[in-house]
């Protein structure tokens, strides 16, 4: 029976082209909005706080579709800074980007604009499909 050894540097070799592998597979896996390439969806400047409460309660109800708006309550990554217009931000994009990506899904009465810069900040992040 002949037995063969791999060579330290050959076994090296196959672990780093593995490891290398892995590591861009998970690179390409990120989510657009961790690439900062997309559109999301956002409050625009002509929307009233009250509008904009409107599209907070809407989005994120049964009837809106019961998105997990879990991520502007107190404690979570999105609810600093503390407004309605970047709360409601966080959500129409959710609704958004859950619904298709088209400006229509984005109009809100008006209230909402398509973006192509990411508006994630911080630990908080606008996902992008």
């Amino acid at each position: 029976m002949v037995t063969k050894t791999i060579s330290l540097p050959l076994t090296l070799f196959f672990f780093l082209l593995v490891s290398t592998v892995s590591v861009n597979a998970t690179l390409r896996n990120l989510s657009r909005a961790a690439e900062n390439k997309g559109v999301w969806c956002i409050a625009n400047d002509k929307g009233t706080d009250k509008q904009l409460q409107a599209n907070i309660d809407w989005v994120c109800s049964d009837e809106g579709g019961f998105r997990d708006c879990g991520a502007i309550n107190p404690g979570g990554p999105c609810f600093e800074p503390n407004t309605v217009r970047d709360h409601a931000s966080f959500a129409m994009n959710l609704y958004y980007q859950n619904l298709g990506a088209t400006k229509a899904q984005c109009n809100f009465h008006n209230t909402g604009i398509e973006v192509y810069t990411d508006p994630s900040h911080g630990s908080c992040v606008y996902v992008s499909y």
